[in-house]
């Protein structure tokens, strides 16, 4: 019974780190398209704040929808292979970001879009925020319920 909720508490923690991390990659894209309108219309300063409340949970979505494969493919990487380190998935959540890209530009119907160099850094970056984010929630414990104690973390 105990083997059982450890599993359950786990995967619970693997679902909060992914919506914590689709929340965040979501606030830092948010935040560079404001501060771009920003810097054209000084004006709207103040009105991109509340704006703020709306678009970060709904374009959270929007990534969690494209991203959940990949996510899903990674976590179980992490998990089985013990990846404890802040930069090992930071760096695992780059490619998932890359994938939740090509993913929109093709459900866009925007071939242009994949190949656009700016745009897929901006979304590299994304994803090693969200990477970041899932690491402080649910990736600094990875592989710890199979009870290796006795392993050094990575």
């Amino acid at each position: 019974m105990d083997r059982l909720v450890t599993y359950l508490v786990r995967f619970v923690a693997i679902l909060a780190g992914f919506v914590v991390a689709c929340l965040a990659a979501s606030l830092f894209l948010n935040l560079l398209f404001a501060s771009t309108v920003v810097a054209v219309i000084p004006e709207f300063s103040e009105a991109a704040r509340p704006t703020l409340f709306v678009t970060v949970p709904f374009f959270a979505l929007i990534i969690a929808n494209l991203s959940f494969g990949a996510f899903l493919l990674v976590a179980v990487a992490a998990e089985l292979i013990g990846w404890r380190s802040w930069l090992a998935h930071a760096l695992a959540g780059a490619p998932v970001a890359l994938y939740a890209g090509w993913q929109m530009a093709a459900a866009l119907d925007a071939p242009a879009a994949a190949t656009d160099t700016g745009l897929m850094l901006l979304t590299l970056a994304a994803g090693l925020v969200g990477g970041i984010a899932y690491w402080a929630i649910a990736g600094r414990n990875a592989g710890m319920w199979r009870g290796d104690a006795g392993r050094a973390p990575s």
